[in-house]
């Protein structure tokens, strides 16, 4: 099964790289330096979007805070039929609170690089929602037991990634302290992030086993049974912090 994720997740990123169209600009500062400027199209939740990357002033120490009411966490669970196929069952919420603080420096590892630090990001899991009621009441009380682990939380205290030339856009694999009913495991994230008027877009995923986090996958007997892994996606905006 972690097999066709892998698939899914590589021809995702071909087909994003192969809708790439890319439009290189040259613009004239007041100060008369040159910056390059390019439009692309990527694709996120689905979505092709066009942004235009640029090249960021040095800044530091930047406060961002999650809209939790443009940003959503999702479960992605492969459920097997005995008797017939696979699906994928999908539960979101968007009871999300988080903050980080971003610096974008001159660096020894390349031309400039990202610092995030004192990341923490907190989901409420017993707000999670199916297209089902009773699969949603049976994650809570047996198999994650969200009413008793509501919280899950991911954290990073300091990361530096290297990034190019400044641009708006990075696109990297990030690793933070994932807790899931009060368990925490070192877990990687395949993230792209992009800066648009004033807001920071993040799009991550990452696949966890169940038994990790101390249960097991839901299944019920002669009828169907989850399938490990389960992909977890991220949509998050982060905007600046009031002062």
């Amino acid at each position: 099964m972690k097999r066709i994720f892998l698939i899914l997740f590589l021809v995702f990123l071909a087909c994003s790289q192969s809708e790439e169209n890319i439009e290189v600009n040259e613009e004239i500062l007041s100060e008369g330096e040159s910056v390059t400027t390019t439009t692309e199209n990527i694709t996120l939740d689905e979505t092709t979007t066009s942004i235009t990357i640029e090249q960021l002033n040095i800044f530091e120490d930047v406060h961002y805070v999650i809209d939790k009411d443009k940003s959503k966490v999702s479960y992605l669970a492969p459920k097997q039929f005995l008797n017939s196929g696979l699906e994928i069952v999908e539960g979101v919420t968007s009871e999300i609170i988080g903050e980080f603080t971003l610096s974008l420096i001159e660096c020894e590892s390349s031309n400039s690089c990202l610092i995030i630090s004192n990341l923490l990001i907190r989901v409420d899991l017993s707000t999670l929602k199916s297209d089902s009621s009773l699969r949603d009441n049976s994650i809570k009380t047996q198999w994650l037991e969200s009413n008793i682990f509501p919280e899950a939380t991911f954290k990073i205290e300091n990361l530096e990634l290297p990034n190019k030339d400044f641009d708006s856009l990075i696109e990297d694999t990030i690793v933070g302290q994932l807790s899931i009913r009060e368990i925490v495991i070192d877990t990687p994230f395949s993230l792209t992030a992009y800066y648009s008027n004033e807001e920071i877009h993040v799009a991550g995923y990452t696949e966890i086993d169940t038994t990790w986090f101390g249960f097991d996958a839901p299944t019920k007997f002669n009828a169907w049974e989850v399938l490990n892994p389960i992909g977890i996606t991220v949509d998050l905006i982060a905007v600046k912090k009031n002062s």
